[in-house]
């Protein structure tokens, strides 16, 4: 016999409402019903659940857990490989994040010194307010 979405909760540290919408979605699945409708869970999914858990600390989406979820049936020897893909790629979209902030904070930093504002006036411009007309285009 399984345990409930509470208990199951309570063992994995997730929110019920959380390990519900996991199902809906087909991530995990109830082993089966209770008398009284509700689900229950066994240790192959508490398992997954738990793997869940950790894969998002790694920042990985639903989408990407769900294929490393499909991985892990084949064992380590396939999980690895993926997850190591999924690593790198996280990895390359954090450089690339990291790259476009750098540029955009110099941006900042140029405007504000004044580089890019030789006549740097309130209302000089039209019916509304032109303090920001001589922002550059990125």
């Amino acid at each position: 016999m399984g345990i409930t979405v509470k208990q199951v909760a309570e063992r994995v540290g997730m929110p019920s409402r959380t390990i519900r919408y996991y199902d809906r979605i087909g991530l995990v699945r109830a082993d089966e019903r209770s008398a009284a409708g509700y689900r229950l869970y066994g240790a192959e999914e508490e398992g997954r659940l738990l793997f869940i858990r950790r894969a998002k600390r790694l920042g990985l989406s639903l989408d990407e857990i769900r294929g490393l979820l499909a991985a892990a049936e084949g064992g380590c020897g396939s999980t690895m490989p993926e997850l190591e893909r999924l690593l790198e790629q996280k990895i390359e979209e954090i450089d690339e994040k990291i790259a476009d902030l750098t540029a955009f904070r110099a941006r900042l930093v140029e405007y504000r010194a004044g580089k890019h504002a030789p006549a740097r006036g309130c209302c000089s411009h039209g019916s509304f307010c032109g303090c920001l007309d001589d922002v550059p285009e990125p």
